[in-house]
């Protein structure tokens, strides 16, 4: 769980009031909140055994896998990242939404757990089945100023406006590319 986030007279949810009022004018803004579409793009690039960096605008994430695949567990695996992404976009959702509202949260947590379905396919030990999630749980804990109707309102409207859950939610479409290199 979070540590409480003070809310004075000049913040609610550790968002300020002049960032409120700018907030809820730029939500409101169908043209603004349009642009967030993107496109996004993340880059990855390899630095040896099973680490992985990926630049995503101004920031650099680190990924790796755990020892007992002979990696150095340095960073969270790509799939503890979709499991984290999930719960950070349907907070920042529940955020957004109880801030718009006046509502004030004391604490908020989001846990996410998935099992693999057929983690062998992966590891090419087997040649059917899904390698990824099955299905995910995701659990809130949540300490804020509504009756319990209005936030569970405010949960489920995080939860299916969220873009991280609703993309791992439904089928998504891949379209794949490669280019070979030589460096001769």
């Amino acid at each position: 769980m979070t540590d409480p986030v003070p809310s004075g007279e000049e913040s609610l949810n550790g968002i300020p009031a002049e960032h409120r009022a700018a907030l809820t004018e730029r939500i409101r803004d169908s043209d603004r909140v349009a642009g967030f579409s993107g496109p996004w793009t993340a880059t990855t690039r390899w630095r040896g055994g099973f680490r992985v960096d990926a630049e995503v605008r101004t920031h650099t994430v680190a990924f790796d896998e755990p020892a007992d695949l002979t990696a150095r567990d340095s960073a969270p695996t790509p799939h503890e990242y979709l499991l984290a992404a999930v719960g950070a976009c349907i907070t920042d959702g529940l955020v957004l939404h109880a801030t718009l509202a006046g509502i004030g949260i004391r604490r908020l947590s989001v846990e996410v757990t998935g099992t693999f379905e057929n983690i062998l396919r992966w590891a090419e030990l087997s040649p059917e089945g899904n390698p990824g999630f099955g299905g995910l749980e995701i659990t809130g804990t949540l300490d804020a100023d509504a009756d319990p109707e209005r936030l569970t309102a405010l949960w489920n409207r995080a939860l299916s406006g969220s873009p991280v859950a609703q993309t791992v939610g439904r089928p998504t479409s891949i379209v794949s590319r490669l280019t070979i290199e030589r460096a001769d």
